[in-house]
């Protein structure tokens, strides 16, 4: 993986426990370990009883947004401390759905599918923030999370004439 799809100065463990777990559960179920003993074991010592149907709802996202999705989305592997720019989009539309900021869960779900969410896949991310808030797992995002690199406008190589037809 190219060192430009990680975040400069921002580390996994930096974030606190619940993005920490938001990411650690997501990387496995997208990477085909959502059945692995330690993910399912650590899901059932964060939540109780409700780790494992939220570890499949966690999935069911991964499933989403893997396979519906409109565009490739890049992963760190399950256990690297640095988070990659796709997996900060991912922690925003939690940290939004906590905030029950729907219009920034969406955009930022828009982004990382590169399609309009439905209701179906909005519930299951709200559902999943809100397992985590009940539990006291609040997602932090890094202070990188609002600040874009200033670029300068290049002049457009476009130009409008006086129309007619084509």
């Amino acid at each position: 993986m190219r060192s430009s799809t990680f975040l400069e100065d921002t580390y996994l463990p930096d974030l606190g426990k619940g993005s920490g777990i938001v990411i650690w559960g997501f990387r496995a179920c997208a990477m085909g370990g959502a059945g692995c003993c330690t993910i399912v074991r650590g899901f059932e010592h964060a939540f109780g009883t409700s780790g494992a149907p939220l570890l499949g709802h966690m999935l069911a996202l991964a499933h989403f947004i893997g396979h519906d999705g409109r565009r490739k989305v890049s992963l760190a592997m399950p256990g690297c401390a640095r988070i990659t720019r796709d997996e900060l989009f991912l922690l925003t539309v939690f940290a939004a759905a906590q905030m029950q900021d729907d219009a920034l869960r969406d955009a930022h779900l828009t982004w990382l599918t590169a399609c309009s969410p439905d209701q179906t896949i909005t519930g299951l991310v709200d559902q999943i923030a809100g397992a985590f808030a009940c539990h006291g797992y609040d997602i932090i995002l890094p202070e990188t999370a609002g600040k874009r690199p200033l670029q300068r406008a290049r002049p457009g190589s476009l130009h409008a004439l006086a129309g007619g037809r084509a």
